[in-house]
């Protein structure tokens, strides 16, 4: 009997049957094996450890809050990019006004949402931005948490050079377009799973925020009652955040 991609991530878990890595687009000339090669000595560097797939299982409003802290990397040949999510949003499905799943609605773009946890959902906002949602609970429930803010930590230079400001930018990684921009988050990983991905993961250091804040989600007017859900959560104190008007404190570039 084949497996399901859920039940290959529980013998994934268990050290068996191992599920194929997803492609992903490469600079042409780079080997996918060294991807994650280097990304596995970056880990052991940096004493970093991978989320279980059993993380993306869980509600929504879980894995949301659960984010915060956790360091979102990309890697490319030019080096790595790395921040410390800082803020996010919920979508909680069908039932949520402010999804894009709501109702039930499912087409070519949403479709990522339609996946079992842990698949990336990045889509074009506006015709301008990517957007970074990762889906969440049981294959064929809808939902998934924005990344909306992030904490750059390393790669800061490389960040700044793709978006055209200098290092110590505060906006640098602040909204979620502006993100995805910094970590060079294309919109052809969509539909893809963070399990083994060779360019993108998200790692705890075992950072713990010191408090969560929430409040309502940013731009959803247009879903009336549900625009007033405090799905967004993001680290108290932090500048790193939309809106913020403290000054930040940028971690030293490595």
């Amino acid at each position: 009997m084949e497996l399901g991609l859920p039940d290959r991530l529980l013998l994934c878990q268990q050290g068996e049957g191992l599920p194929t890595r997803p492609k992903a687009p490469l600079y042409s000339g780079q080997d996918e094996q060294d991807f994650v090669l280097s990304l596995a000595e970056m880990m052991e560097e940096k004493s970093l450890q991978t989320l279980a797939p059993a993380f993306f299982l869980q509600d929504v409003w879980t894995v949301a809050r659960a984010l915060l802290g956790k360091i979102l990397v990309t890697r490319y040949p030019a080096g790595e990019t790395a921040v410390r999510i800082t803020e996010v949003e919920a979508y909680a499905g069908t039932s949520d006004r402010a999804c894009h799943a709501y109702g039930g609605r499912r087409t070519r773009r949403n479709e990522p949402m339609y996946q079992v946890g842990g698949t990336l959902y990045i889509y074009l906002n506006y015709g301008l931005h990517h957007l970074l949602n990762i889906v969440t609970g049981p294959e064929g429930d809808p939902c998934a948490v924005l990344i909306r803010a992030g904490e750059p930590l390393w790669g800061q230079a490389l960040m700044a050079e793709r978006r055209g400001l200098s290092p110590e930018e505060p906006r640098l990684t602040v909204g979620p377009g502006n993100l995805t921009r910094a970590l060079a988050i294309p919109l052809a990983w969509s539909g893809q799973h963070l399990l083994f991905h060779p360019q993108i993961q998200i790692l705890s250091d075992g950072y713990t925020p010191p408090f969560i804040q929430h409040g309502p989600r940013i731009g959803v007017d247009y879903a009336g009652p549900d625009a007033r859900h405090p799905w967004r959560y993001w680290i108290g104190g932090t500048p790193f955040v939309s809106n913020s008007r403290k000054k930040p404190n940028f971690a030293k570039s490595v």
